[in-house]
């Protein structure tokens, strides 16, 4: 009986990237509906920022996800619905870090806002996978930063269908002592680890779109924590930029009952827009707008702006020292 994949994190904000360029593992396996002749599982989506367009695509025959080597038979071109015009989408076979093989096809254009878009996937005799997207609207974000503000209010102008992957992206790094204790102990270096503070589910809509409140204090406390568990200094952290980003995606994105669990995905073809086919084909965009705080909003949430203790005697050990190693499971990290 065939077997199609169902893909690890189905939904994060590297959906795509994952999906058309790496994924061949899967957690679960589903059944497709036995006595059919659907030709192709595609994944992939359009992206109105990308100059090239990137789809994978299965063939359906004993086991997907088990690609074999050599060229494919099947053809994929895009039309865009609107002004008609085909483009031709060129076969790549990709080997990945577990070397298993893929095939991925791609086009050089870029997709256009509002746009409708059908794409399909032929085999030789015919058979024909599709699937159809609209690109959603231009947004602009805006951020009501202020020199003293904790809460920063977030509007996004223009309402796409769907906001997927919404996270506030702390680019952080541990902070060396300014003055290492003893004297002349060398300082050890900075470690850089950005921590991403999911806002998924947490907008509010407004006339023209949707709203959001990002809370750096109670983000600040996720970031020590994430420091925590990496065995770094939770106590020295500095702060590089802050990025607000998600993708805005057609209606095609919505799972069934509002929900990414695994349990309803399993289903077939319970989250597929793919006509005789299977997998999932959107459309989208990334957007990202990024600031930093004031001085005084960051030492206020509590990032290190001037070294772990700048206004303290360089000979108090317990501001100056290296953090403590980090052990996990009781052995040497």
């Amino acid at each position: 009986m065939l077997r199609m994949p169902v893909p690890r994190r189905i939904l994060s904000f590297v959906f795509v990237a994952a999906m058309v360029l790496s994924v061949t593992r899967c957690e679960q396996t589903i059944e497709p509906l036995v006595g059919e002749d659907r030709p192709f599982t595609l994944w992939g989506f359009l992206d109105a920022h990308a100059d090239t367009q990137r789809v994978r695509v299965f063939t359906i025959e004993q086991r997907l996800g088990t690609d074999r080597g050599g060229p494919i038979d099947a053809v994929v071109t895009s039309t865009n619905i609107g002004t008609g015009e085909v483009i031709e989408w060129t076969d790549e076979e990709v080997v990945f870090s577990d070397s298993s093989v893929g095939h991925v096809f791609y086009a050089a254009f870029r997709a256009s806002y509002e746009s409708s878009y059908r794409l399909d996937v032929r085999r030789p005799d015919g058979a024909t996978a599709s699937a159809t997207v609209t690109i959603p609207p231009a947004v602009r974000v805006e951020l009501v930063d202020a020199p003293n503000r904790i809460v920063v209010p977030v509007f996004i102008h223009g309402k796409p269908p769907n906001l997927v992957g919404v996270n506030v992206l702390y680019d952080a790094a541990t902070l060396p002592p300014a003055n290492p204790w003893p004297p002349g102990t060398p300082a050890p270096p900075g470690y850089e680890l950005a921590v991403s503070v999911p806002y998924d589910g947490q907008e509010e809509p407004t006339d023209d779109g949707w709203y959001f409140e990002v809370n750096l204090r109670s983000d600040f406390a996720i970031i020590q924590d994430t420091y925590t568990l990496n065995c770094l200094s939770a106590d020295h952290i500095g702060l590089r930029r802050i990025k607000f980003q998600f993708l805005a995606a057609d209606e095609q994105w919505a799972p069934p009952g509002g929900s990414f669990d695994p349990n309803l995905l399993i289903e077939p073809g319970a989250f597929s827009n793919v006509e005789n086919g299977y997998g999932f084909f959107g459309g989208g965009y990334s957007v990202s707008e990024g600031w930093l705080p004031s001085l005084v909003v960051q030492r206020s949430v509590g990032f290190r702006t001037d070294g772990p203790c700048p206004l303290t005697p360089a000979n108090i050990p317990e501001c100056q020292l290296p953090p403590e190693p980090c052990f996990r499971d009781g052995r040497s990290g």
